[in-house]
């Protein structure tokens, strides 16, 4: 009897030992964490310094930004057919049609419009680019009705997330945690603390690092993605690590269960 305990005790540890190894701290696994000692019952405020304002930026338009464009007038019908390729059904119902009748901002900062030419948008906000498109077109048409809307704004997701890929947002404005709730959030075993953006522009290349846990975050100015971004979530090393370790474990401790079986039917039977 003396071994068959020995058995069992043996047992009781090692499982022990498995699961409180293969647990991560919920702490590690919750966003928007206040410092020790703020007062979580209260609403989480920033007040920005004097001369800032809350980063929520719009985005401005560079080189090779896609912009979907229509154009019409709200009193003259006849005006409307200098414009009606974009006017037509097929570009407004499917995604592809959309893409197709959408205008590219050249390497110049410009797009190339029918009848009106060529208009300079580069650095400006997708509003800023629809009233300078309208003012521009009101030459040409009474009392013009402009559309500008972004077509091109993708972000990748990499990493140990529910659901990777590229996701297409038709919006000027996507924080990290819209392509976060995209791709249906991070896994177990990805790394909240060690979030990285990597962003190429016509000056340089970036690695941008983000700790998803701190709730400063809303305050951080990366908080905002760019088209063409690409978010790595990087593993949690720690609790990777001791999953793949827990699978041979279980292994083990499923032969030793068996075992502990068959020595304890052993002894009953003697």
């Amino acid at each position: 009897m003396k071994i068959e305990k020995s058995y069992k005790c043996l047992l009781y540890v090692l499982v022990s030992v498995i699961v409180f190894a293969s647990c991560t701290p919920q702490k590690e696994l919750m966003y928007f964490q206040l410092k020790e000692g703020q007062d979580t019952t209260k609403v989480y405020q920033y007040n920005y310094p004097s001369g800032q304002s809350n980063y929520s930026p719009n985005y401005l338009l560079k080189e090779r930004d896609v912009l979907y464009i229509q154009i019409k007038s709200s009193v003259d019908e006849e005006s409307n057919k200098l414009f009606s390729d974009n006017n037509n059904a097929y570009a407004t119902t499917t995604e592809s049609g959309i893409y197709l009748n959408s205008y590219i901002i050249d390497n110049n900062g410009e797009i190339n419009l029918p009848v009106v030419g060529k208009i300079q948008l580069k650095g400006l906000s997708i509003e800023g680019a629809r009233k300078k498109i309208e003012e521009k077109v009101s030459e040409w048409i009474l009392n013009p009705v402009v559309i500008c809307k972004m077509v091109s704004f993708k972000v990748s997701i990499l990493g140990d997330v529910n659901r990777p890929g590229t996701y297409t947002f038709y919006q000027d404005n996507v924080s990290i945690f819209d392509i976060i709730a995209a791709s249906g959030d991070l896994t177990y075993y990805g790394s909240r603390e060690d979030v990285r953006i990597v962003r190429k522009t016509s000056a340089d290349d970036q690695i941008i690092k983000l700790d998803l846990r701190d709730a400063n975050i809303l305050k951080n100015p990366q908080y905002y993605l760019q088209p063409g971004d690409i978010v790595y979530v990087r593993s949690n090393k720690a609790t990777k690590s001791i999953s793949y370790f827990s699978q041979p474990l279980s292994t083990i401790t499923s032969s030793l269960s068996l075992i502990t079986t068959i020595v304890t039917l052993i002894f009953a039977l003697k």
